[in-house]
């Protein structure tokens, strides 16, 4: 493909989050690599402004996601940001936040990728979720560890997880808060494609060039139709759900456990039936 630079639109960016345009392919990139690219409500909202750019700009035809560096792709959400946050702070304004700019990702009209050059745990893989195509380097692992801090994915990650790798696999997921490397992954149906470090950004261009060519019109109409398989209010219940356990025990625990540097000691639940 040949890429020219759009300048305007690298201004609107951000030393956090980058945005480049070369040809028809937009880039956003969470420049953040020191904290793992870990999301702020700063970073969410420059996401959102960077999206405005997206939809008003009728010749990019792809947008790709990356994460600065080597080694994650995006931890998730800062947990030196949301863990002060009271119960009601966390699902209404936290929550809803990362919901609100997922949800936009997973309805624009054009085809969203996903580039994960590292890791991608917990918000940072409901991220790549919410993109139409995930493509890894080998080496990368993905999971939902907040159950390690007393969390759970609120940001829509157990609703779309659950669509792609089936409930048993989700609950593996979710509930274990273990990681499984690439190529697990992507035998689940997690991940579309896995590729040597090499050959990454090779495989990108590929499939931005094959998306590219293809009809507008159709690609907007089929992302359209895909979504209904599987939409409904769900969001609801995670900003609830992240509420309740962010005013549990175990959720100060986590955070101070991590604070700490410690191993995290979780109340047990009652055994007792009525």
């Amino acid at each position: 493909m040949q890429f020219t630079m759009n300048s305007d639109a690298q201004q609107l960016g951000s030393e956090d989050v980058q945005y480049e345009v070369r040809g028809s392919v937009a880039t956003i990139t969470l420049n953040r690599s020191a904290k793992h690219n870990a999301l702020t409500l700063a970073m969410l909202s420059q996401i959102g402004n960077l999206l405005d750019i997206v939809e008003a700009s009728p010749d990019i035809r792809v947008v790709v996601l990356r994460g600065a560096g080597q080694r994650f792709f995006c931890s998730g959400a800062d947990i030196s940001e949301w863990g002060s946050l009271d119960a009601q702070a966390m699902g209404a304004r936290f929550v809803r936040a990362g919901n609100r700019i997922f949800r936009r990702i997973a309805e624009l009209e054009i085809p969203t990728i996903a580039v994960l050059r590292g890791n991608a745990l917990g918000g940072g893989l409901e991220l790549a979720l919410s993109c139409d195509f995930l493509i890894a380097c080998a080496s990368v692992e993905v999971g939902f560890p907040e159950s390690t801090v007393g969390a759970i994915p609120g940001w829509l990650g157990c609703q779309r997880i659950s669509e792609l790798v089936g409930p048993a696999r989700a609950r593996s997921l979710v509930l274990l808060g273990e990681s499984v490397d690439a190529v697990t992954a992507q035998a689940w149906g997690l991940l579309h494609k896995v590729a040597s470090v090499e050959c990454l950004d090779v495989e990108v261009d590929r499939i931005c060039s094959v998306l590219a060519s293809r009809s507008s019109t159709s690609l907007s109409v089929g992302k359209r139709l895909l979504r209904l398989v599987g939409e409904n209010a769900m969001d609801v219940a995670h900003e609830l759900a992240a509420s309740v356990c962010k005013a549990s025990p175990d959720a100060i625990e986590g955070v101070a456990a991590f604070r700490e540097k410690r191993p995290a000691v979780f109340s047990q639940l009652s055994q007792s039936r009525d």
